[in-house]
């Protein structure tokens, strides 16, 4: 992407999010539209009369540029060269140009972090992909970034779980098949039986406190338990285009780590001690328990202590959790709390949150892990492939591309979602071919796959140099301003942590390359110039919408 101040013959920082490149169909001419108020002192100096910014060099970009007030709101509109625009925005370099260091911020996101006895269910999948989103578009942006998956591994419940394995007489190879459904087979399994018969539930407790005092057969069995959870959730991960820096767990945070929180709170007079033995933090408008009355601490207290552990581990600047909405009150109290306790980074804890997914079940109406959601997903593709004239032979059968295209359905049917938004699962709209899906990205990528490897070689097409001569059609230019707009996309997504705004992003601009694949047809194109031109134009588009579901965590096919 250009630096618009060079367009602009002025050195004002103008910002990527406020960026938006039209192509008038009118005039023939592609815009830049830019919020007067982006060009700071400049703004003085614009003239609406003559239309010129006065006394501020020329540019070479630059034809005309002119103001005007829409709802309320004075715009620049800055008329551009149509084939210095084609060869700033068909350079080879302009998605990989470096980032300012000085800018980039180190940034923890933790996301996912199922529970090892639960399932993982539609709020662990809204957090594992809004999550990976963030850290994507941030990492993408040139910010470092640590990708946190904190697995609840620690407390009472897994006395129960330990209680229920050995009430169902599990076997290590029969929790090994397949873990999450087993686990919490057997939470369900021990929960029941102290429903019926209380006394079962110190059976629990004694379990866990002889974890807690380290016994070694017990936490062994604990062990292997997490490595066998992991195990699948590596697999429920790559399928989700999803990865993480590292794991950590909830038992990190022991009695040693709770009780420096809880000294560090006394220190700085925000611990209360109350009559009935609990302790509570003494915040600015309430007051929020941290200890039980029976002495043990509650899950806030971690949370402190693995806030403070990872800067001291990582030095971050921002730490973002991305968790549903029902989590508000608990983040604004950590984030409070960090304030209280003067910690620098205190205004970098952000809680990015979510709405529900209502009715995510299969079509039998069965409410179930997530495993069993993405492999609906594949068989209704594989039905819809078998139906469609379109599919390639090679793919109709292929378990993998099934899957990627039925896992593509159910990613971007969320993230097409404003995140606060509450929302219905309905297959019907998940799996359309028609319209706007993760299908749709994925064939019009695949479109483009066809194409490109059917006319040149990667090594070919190197050797092409722009010439925007020949790419003076309407849709050629409508493409190119599409392309130019996907950096200011990615910022503004950044900006509000909305995955939806590069959805319709990439939707808008799979319509527009659909219709150039139509008006600027390739192989039929008979001047070899004009040829070479356009299968630069959509070398370009394939690599922009290739990189933009990457982000999203799709994986792009090649064939379907």
């Amino acid at each position: 992407m250009f630096i618009v101040s060079r367009i602009c013959g002025t050195n004002v920082q103008i910002p990527m999010t406020a960026l938006n490149f039209t192509y008038q169909k009118t005039s023939l001419t592609p815009e830049l539209n830019l919020p007067m108020n982006c060009l700071g002192n400049v703004a003085d100096r614009v003239s609406s009369s003559s239309g010129e910014i006065c006394g501020i060099g020329k540019s070479e970009h630059l034809i005309n540029m002119t103001t005007e007030v829409r709802s309320g709101k004075k715009w620049v509109k800055l008329s551009l060269d149509k084939l210095k625009l084609t060869q700033t925005v068909l350079d080879r370099k302009s998605l990989h140009e470096e980032y300012n260091t000085a800018t980039s911020e180190t940034m923890i996101v933790e996301y996912s972090s199922p529970n090892i006895a639960k399932p993982f269910h539609a709020g662990h999948l809204r957090s594992t992909i809004v999550g990976n989103f963030v850290s994507n578009v941030n990492e993408f942006l040139g910010n470092r970034v640590l990708r946190l998956n904190y697995l609840g591994d620690w407390g009472t419940q897994f006395g129960y779980l330990a209680l229920g394995v050995q009430l169902k007489q599990l076997s290590p190879s029969d929790i090994h098949e397949n873990p999450l459904k087993c686990l919490y087979d057997a939470y369900v399994y021990a929960y029941e039986a102290v429903r019926n018969d209380p006394s079962m539930h110190e059976l629990a407790m004694n379990i866990f406190s002889r974890m807690e005092q380290g016994t070694a057969d017990d936490l062994q069995q604990w062990q292997d338990y997490r490595a066998y959870t992991v195990q699948e959730l590596e697999d429920l991960y790559r399928r989700l285009g999803v990865r993480f820096t590292g794991y950590e767990w909830e038992s990190q945070y022991g009695v040693n780590k709770i009780a420096n929180v809880l000294q560090t709170l006394k220190h700085f007079g925000i611990l209360k001690d109350q009559t009935d033995g609990r302790k509570v933090v003494q915040l600015q408008h309430r007051t929020i328990p941290v200890v039980k009355s029976d002495g043990s601490g509650m899950y806030l207290l971690r949370d402190i202590a693995a806030m403070m552990d990872r800067h001291e581990r990582f030095g971050f600047q921002k730490c973002f959790y991305v968790v549903e909405n029902g989590q508000t009150d608990h983040f604004a109290s950590l984030r409070e709390i960090a304030h209280q306790l003067h910690l620098s980074y205190a205004g970098g804890i952000e809680h990015i949150k979510f709405g529900r997914i209502h009715g995510m079940s299969t079509r039998r109406g069965q409410v179930v892990f997530l495993k069993d959601i993405l492999h609906e997903a594949q068989l209704l593709v594989q039905e819809k492939q078998h139906k469609s004239p379109n599919t390639k032979t090679s793919s109709i059968d292929d378990p993998e591309v099934c899957d990627i295209l039925g896992t593509s359905a159910v990613i971007i049917n969320d993230l097409k979602q404003r995140r606060m938004k509450d929302y219905d699962f309905d297959w019907s709209k998940i799996l359309r071919m028609e319209g706007d899906s993760g299908i749709k990205l994925q064939y019009t990528h695949c479109r483009l796959v066809s194409l490109l490897e059917t006319q040149l070689s990667a090594e070919e097409l190197l050797h092409i140099e722009c010439d925007g001569s020949f790419l003076k059609e309407p849709e050629a230019l409508e493409l190119i301003c599409q392309l130019a707009n996907f950096k200011p996309i990615c910022y503004q997504a950044q900006e509000v942590a909305e995955a939806c705004i590069l959805v319709a992003y990439l939707f808008r601009l799979c319509k527009t390359i659909n219709l150039a694949l139509i008006r600027l047809p390739v192989k039929q194109e008979p001047d070899r110039k004009k040829r070479q031109q356009r299968i630069l134009l959509f070398s370009k588009a394939k690599f922009v919408l290739h990189t933009g579901m990457e982000l999203l965590g799709l994986r792009p096919l090649k064939e379907m």
